[in-house]
């Protein structure tokens, strides 16, 4: 890559963020949106400027280079039967089914593939997930699909409660958006259990739900 190039891909990568101060912004404020911009578009060519092209592409190659934090999704990758269990209603006994996933490599061990299957309530249910490693942002990602939404499912955290990973997102319901989190705990190498939990508006976490793998 040679120096414009990288001077026009910081400026673009800036001029695409403060975009988004310019839409946050919108009419009706005093601020000038147009000069958060500007400032914006030079700071990221002042730094591209002190960088030459080897310090660039170094740095974007540690960013795009697999980890330890990668490597620890190593245990996850393999043919899965699942139990669930899910609350659907607090005065009533737990939803149970059962279900099968598949998780493998991809993009070179920058991500885990996981294809979910199962019947739930008599219909077919289908889910994909990838979950990978954030070197810029120091944090584990995670994005769900599956055939009861057409959202796509966000969350990031990373480890707490010693060995387990936590992660936090905002899941979308017929009732509205409400903040989640998964926490996922191995027990051995052939076993391990997503926990979720559902957070109320006075900030308590309410457990929703578990489902249970363990190694075919």
């Amino acid at each position: 890559m040679n120096r414009k190039a990288i001077l026009s891909f910081g400026a673009g990568a800036a001029c695409t963020a403060a975009l988004t101060l310019l839409i946050a912004a919108g009419p009706g404020h005093d601020h000038d949106p147009m000069g958060e911009v500007e400032d914006t578009v030079t700071d990221a060519v002042d730094h591209a400027m002190g960088e030459t092209p080897e310090d660039m592409m170094a740095g974007m190659k540690r960013l795009a280079t697999p980890n330890e934090f990668h490597q620890a999704l190593e245990i996850m990758v393999g043919n899965w039967s699942a139990k669930t269990s899910f609350i659907m209603d607090p005065s009533a006994p737990p939803m149970e089914g059962e279900g099968k996933m598949s998780v493998k490599w991809v993009l070179g061990g920058r991500y885990v593939h996981s294809s979910f299957t199962m019947d739930f309530m008599g219909e077919p249910f289908e889910g994909i997930g990838y979950t990978g490693y954030d070197i810029a942002h120091e944090q584990y990602v995670s994005t769900w699909m599956d055939t009861m939404s057409t959202t796509i499912f966000h969350m990031k955290g990373g480890e707490e409660a010693g060995d387990a990973l936590v992660l936090y997102g905002i899941s979308t319901t017929p009732a509205g958006d409400h903040p989640t989190k998964m926490v996922t705990a191995f027990t051995d190498k052939d076993t391990w259990i997503d926990t979720f939990y559902d957070q109320t508006p006075d900030g308590e976490w309410n457990k929703s739900g578990t489902i249970t793998y363990t190694r075919d």
